[in-house]
């Protein structure tokens, strides 16, 4: 009996042995390929099919998918919509206590290739994967090999995505309340950006100092203050806004040597909804973040907070105070202080 149990226990080291050799191996075969957008748009293409199925199955109907008018998206901001679709299956899966919920990922300031986009997609695929299982059963769905997809067409599908699991979750549609804890999540981000410049200058430069601190409260020392809310605003008016700040994410980009990202024409908008605007705060965070770069600032972009009852008029305020701050970096020229 003891032969036996000393053999079955050696068989076991041996085979955990070959084991740990294979996922090594796996690993650094893993680790040296480089993905493509192909890869990306194929693995969000057949999360989206699969969803699809998923809400049929749960008899959630009447979709309006929304669209995407973005034409120069880039890796960095594809990241950065898969970043909150995992927000969202986090929230999903704490609602069914029987589905673990996949790791968050944080928005940083790095240079994101399809390589980093498609390690999301892969958490974000596995994860559609068991709760298609969990709800409908065996996935039957194939996944279809593309060629010739760029970061756009990626971003198009990716959104639909978003919507998806929005529905999903319970959400009919997108909230202003979204669109505000998002856009605070940005502001956040900028004004610790300032922050830190400003505790790079020398005492020489004070009023530079005071100049960016007081920015970050809607302040200038001459006594003026960031116009204050206005009511009864409309999600168009929020759009027209964050395209302003995005312009002037563009200038700054231009002083720092960055190609400038396209934006989208906002007479192509015929009814502006909550996830149109909920879209561009995520723009708005990549680039924030790509910002960091020539400032060199490593800091991670805080999550979103859940709020209430916020309205677009709410929203609003929140992008013209990041509008604010950047009017500042730029009249003074201050990044990579």
């Amino acid at each position: 009996m003891m032969k036996s149990v000393g053999y079955l226990l050696r068989s076991r080291m041996w085979f955990k042995g070959i084991l740990v050799l294979l996922m090594a191996s796996s690993v650094e075969a893993a680790g040296n390929r480089q993905y493509t957008p192909n890869d990306v748009y194929t693995g969000v293409v057949y999360a989206n099919a699969m969803l699809d199925k998923v809400l049929k199955h749960q008899h959630i109907n009447r979709l309006e998918l929304p669209e995407s008018r973005e034409v120069a998206a880039r890796p960095m901001h594809v990241y950065e919509l898969h970043s909150a679709i995992l927000s969202q299956l986090h929230v999903y899966t704490h609602k069914h206590s029987i589905l673990r919920p996949p790791p968050l990922a944080v928005s940083t300031p790095i240079e994101y290739t399809p390589t980093d986009v498609y390690y999301l997609t892969r958490l974000i695929v596995d994860k559609i994967e068991e709760i298609h299982e969990l709800l409908v059963g065996e996935v039957k769905v194939k996944s279809v090999k593309v060629s010739g997809k760029s970061p756009v067409d990626v971003y198009r599908e990716l959104f639909k995505l978003y919507y998806r699991l929005s529905r999903l979750i319970g959400t009919q549609n997108i909230s202003p309340d979204e669109v505000y804890a998002h856009m605070v999540r940005a502001k956040e981000d900028l004004q610790y950006s300032l922050l830190t410049l400003s505790k790079r200058l020398d005492e020489p430069e004070e009023e530079r100092k005071i100049l960016l601190v007081s920015a970050i409260y809607g302040m200038h020392p001459n006594g003026s203050l960031l116009s204050p809310k206005e009511e009864n605003k409309k999600m168009r008016d929020v759009l027209e806004q964050v395209f302003a700040v995005r312009e002037k994410l563009n200038l700054l980009r231009q002083k720092n040597n960055l190609p400038q990202i396209d934006i989208p024409d906002i007479e192509v908008f015929s009814d502006v909804k909550p996830i149109d605007a909920f879209l561009q705060t995520q723009f708005i965070i990549a680039e924030l973040n790509l910002l960091k770069l020539p400032m060199q600032i490593a800091t991670t972009t805080n999550l979103p907070k859940p709020v209430k009852e916020k309205t677009a008029s709410d929203a609003l305020y929140e992008a013209k105070h990041i509008e604010y701050m950047l009017d500042r970096l730029l009249k003074f020229n201050l990044i990579g202080k």
